[in-house]
C-alpha cells in the first residue's frame, strides 16, 4: 500500500534533524529508530540528501559539519554546569610552565575561563586553533599565547586544514586537553574528518592527552575514531564509573578523573 506523501515528508524532515542532532547516523540505527526498512531508509536518505545539509556515507549519513552543526554559541548551553566542574579539574592540571595545548570545543573553552582564575603561570605557553580561546587568554599575565593557522571555520571559530596540521608539526605538548563527539568501548569519536585528524596529530605530540567529556557523550558514536583507549589517554568525565562500565570503556583507574 502508497504510504501518503505528507507521512512520508514528515518522516524525512525527522530523519534530517536526527542526523543533525547526532552528526551521524548508520542505516541500521535509522531503521531501529524510525521503524522502517533498509530500502525504505536507503530511499529517504537520497532524498534528504538532495535537498538538505546531509552527506550520504558508506553505511549511513553525515550532517554537513560546517553548515548544520550546532554554533559555538548553541552548544555552550549544553550540559554547562556538567563542563565548569570538568573545566575545575582539568585547569588544576595545567602546569605553571611548559607548553600545553588547549583544543577548540566549549568545554575546553571553560578550562580556558578556569586559567583566567589563575595566577601562578611562570611563562606558560598555551597553543590553541580556537578564536574565542585565543580571545579570552591572548592577556593573560604570564601565559604566552601561540595560534595555529589554517581554514577559518566560522560557526565554530576554529582553524583546521593542511595548514593547521604543518603549523602543528614545529611543537610538542606536555599536556593537551581535547573534546569529543562521542564516548564509546571503541574510544573518543567525532563527526569532521578534519578535526578527527588534527586532534590524532595533537595526540602524537603530546605528553600527556585528556579528553574532556560530559557524560551526554557516552555512548554517542559518530564516524570518525580520534584514539582508543589503548594509548596513553586520560578521561575527564562527569559520567560514573558504573555508566563508563556498561559501556564497556576499557579505562584503567589512573586514566580516569570523574567529577563527583
Amino acid at each position: 500500500m502508497r504510504v501518503p506523501l505528507h507521512i512520508v515528508e514528515h518522516r524525512r524532515e525527522k530523519l534530517r534533524g536526527l542526523i543533525r542532532t547526532d552528526g551521524f547516523l548508520p542505516v541500521a540505527a535509522i531503521c531501529e529508530r524510525l521503524g522502517i526498512s533498509e530500502a525504505t531508509a536507503r530511499r529517504d536518505l537520497t532524498a534528504v540528501a538532495a535537498n538538505g545539509h546531509i552527506t550520504r556515507t558508506r553505511g549511513g549519513a553525515l550532517a554537513d559539519y560546517n553548515a548544520a552543526f550546532a554554533s559555538l554559541g548553541e552548544r555552550a548551553t549544553r550540559a554547562r554546569s556538567a563542563k565548569d566542574r570538568i573545566a575545575a579539574l582539568a585547569s588544576a592540571r595545567v602546569p605553571r610552565t611548559g607548553t600545553v595545548f588547549l583544543d577548540a570545543g566549549t568545554t575546553v573553552q571553560a578550562i580556558a575561563r578556569a586559567l583566567l582564575r589563575r595566577r601562578d603561570f611562570e611563562g606558560l605557553t598555551v597553543v590553541t586553533n580556537s578564536l574565542p580561546i585565543a580571545t579570552m587568554l591572548g592577556s593573560a599575565p604570564g601565559i604566552e599565547l601561540h595560534v595555529l593557522g589554517g581554514t577559518f571555520l566560522h560557526r565554530q571559530a576554529v582553524l583546521l586544514g593542511a595548514d593547521a596540521l604543518h603549523s602543528l608539526r614545529t611543537w610538542k605538548f606536555s599536556v593537551s586537553f581535547l573534546g569529543g563527539e562521542g564516548l564509546t568501548s571503541a574510544g573518543v569519536t567525532n563527526s569532521h574528518e578534519e578535526i578527527a585528524a588534527f586532534q590524532r596529530a595533537v595526540v602524537r605530540r603530546t605528553t600527556a592527552t585528556y579528553f574532556c567529556l560530559d557524560a551526554t557523550k557516552l555512548g554517542r558514536n559518530t564516524p570518525h575514531r580520534v584514539v582508543s583507549w589503548t594509548k596513553s589517554v586520560h578521561l575527564i568525565t562527569d559520567a560514573t564509573e558504573a555508566g563508563l562500565k556498561t559501556a564497556g570503556i576499557p579505562l584503567r583507574r589512573h586514566q580516569l578523573v570523574f567529577t563527583s
